[in-house]
């Protein structure tokens, strides 16, 4: 059995072994990054906190609304051409940073970077979907994930070093290694192959003629949210609500990168279809909604007891995490009309790009202001986006079934 568990962990020999050497070589840069850019930014490169802030949000808006289009694009003259294309934009994007000291520089530099960075997801998953047949897609999509979160693991360790040393100098290898990494992931995408665009059966609708597909990328997107409860929710709440220490909230971060690299496979067996995926989302959002009850139930404690019931909402964490992943994996690419799996997977990257966008303001107002009552709030939130996943995967596939554009 532990043979069998390493193999699946391991893509086979051929052009998914060499995609996930590249994610994983590129994510340990991004990991160093991750964990650096902030000091980066407000100490070596002198910018104020609020300049920081405001490009990043306006980066970041102008990545929700490039993910769609690019990933129309992608439908129209390939998915691996426009990923290597946009894998050496972010690249050489990112060794620009170095002259991030001026303001002028460092908001095109971010708006550039960042684009490519939201862009480069949809078009990812296509790729990888239309490299694999229908039935081990999803598998292979979650061995690239373990790449990535073994290569995030990795970085945060460089970045922690470079923040130990704390030179100008460092920072700049730092953000040349991160270049270097983004610019060999590309290299390495030219040695898979291509896949040819698939001839579209008519005139393809636009997206918003599609409410059904809108409506299970929007509870979807919600199911993202859980990423804010550990990078700003659950921080916040340790150091104003209990009495356990801050750096608990590091250990829940190292807990859950390591668990998604040594589960995501395993959470996603036997979800290859828009039913499994619905099932999976409502185990998503029922366990997301426990892990914020646990949170809850800390609130004024310490010690061993308050540290065991973190611990164990970040089990429940994790395993949310693992199925919302595997659910929208299988609903996203099932209810895909063909010929149109970029600019669909463009859709489901907006639609969580924009969760993500409201995250830090959405997790620091209710757990960071109003408390326990918040944690009872995002609960819900939870809950309800998985339950009313189904509903919504229903009716896609209803709307499928009808005009017999797709099988589910």
């Amino acid at each position: 059995m532990l043979r069998r568990y390493w193999q699946e962990q391991i893509p086979p020999p051929g052009p998914f072994r060499v995609l996930a050497l590249g994610v994983l070589v590129t994510t340990a840069g991004g990991g160093a990054w991750y964990t650096t850019w902030a000091v980066y930014f407000t100490t070596v490169a002198g910018l104020p906190a609020p300049v920081v802030g405001l490009g990043l949000m306006l980066a970041g808006g102008a990545g929700l609304l490039a993910a769609t289009p690019v990933g129309a694009l992608a439908d129209r003259i390939g998915p691996r051409e426009l990923l290597i294309a946009l894998i050496a934009i972010e690249g050489v994007s990112m060794a620009a940073f170095v002259f991030a000291q001026h303001v002028a520089v460092f908001l095109a530099v971010a708006v550039v970077n960042t684009t490519a960075e939201r862009a480069t997801a949809g078009v990812r998953t296509a790729y990888v979907a239309q490299l694999a047949d229908e039935a081990t897609r999803v598998a292979h999509l979650a061995r690239q994930r373990v790449a990535s979160h073994l290569g995030y693991t990795v970085g945060a360790a460089a970045g922690a070093a470079c923040l130990t040393l704390g030179s100008p100098a460092a920072f700049h290898v730092l953000i040349t290694v991160d270049a270097v990494t983004s610019l060999i992931y590309a290299a390495l995408l030219a040695r898979v192959p291509a896949v040819r665009p698939v001839a579209r059966a008519s005139k393809p609708r636009t997206l918003f003629a599609d409410p059904a597909f809108l409506a299970v990328v929007s509870t979807t997107g919600l199911l993202s949210l859980c990423w804010g409860l550990v990078s700003t929710a659950l921080p916040l709440w340790l150091v104003r609500n209990t009495h356990l220490p801050a750096g608990l909230a590091g250990v829940v971060v190292i807990v859950n990168s390591l668990g998604v690299a040594l589960l995501q496979v395993v959470a996603s067996r036997g979800c290859t279809g828009a039913r499994h995926g619905a099932a999976r989302a409502a185990w998503s959002g029922g366990a997301l909604a426990l892990a914020c009850l646990l949170f809850a139930a800390t609130g004024g404690g310490g010690g061993a007891l308050a540290a065991g019931l973190v611990l164990l909402a970040t089990a429940a964490h994790l395993a949310g995490e693992l199925w919302f992943i595997a659910a929208k994996w299988a609903l996203t690419l099932d209810l895909t009309p063909p010929g149109a799996t970029g600019r669909y997977q463009g859709a489901a990257a907006t639609a969580q790009a924009a969760a993500q966008m409201l995250s830090p303001a959405l997790m620091t107002l209710l757990v960071g202001t109003w408390g326990r009552p918040g944690w009872f709030v995002l609960a819900a939130v939870f809950l309800a986006a998985g339950l009313g996943t189904i509903p919504a995967a229903r009716w896609a596939i209803r709307t499928r079934i009808e005009t017999g554009s797709h099988a589910v």
